[in-house]
């Protein structure tokens, strides 16, 4: 099963997610959907602080959270977005 093995912060508010199958993701989390406004808070901030995660979640003090699920289903969209 497919992990998050590592995740950090690069430019204050792209995501540099580590796979367990050594693949990088650099997830911008302002292409996040506007309507989900479970997201809201980290659109609000400059610079996002360090998150954590538990193999299948990112995860914030605030109790904001991303599923490496939402995270795969969006890459497709975040890429033609640029």
């Amino acid at each position: 099963m497919l992990q998050i093995a590592r995740v950090d912060i690069l430019d204050g508010q792209t995501l540099d997610i580590e796979l367990s199958n050594g693949h990088l993701i650099l997830f911008d989390t302002q292409c996040l959907p506007k309507a989900d406004h479970r997201y809201d808070s980290l659109r609000n901030l400059e610079l996002l602080p360090r998150p954590s995660t538990d193999g299948q979640n990112i995860f914030w003090r605030d109790g904001t959270r991303i599923a490496l699920t939402e995270i795969l289903n969006w890459l497709p969209m975040q890429t033609i977005k640029e």
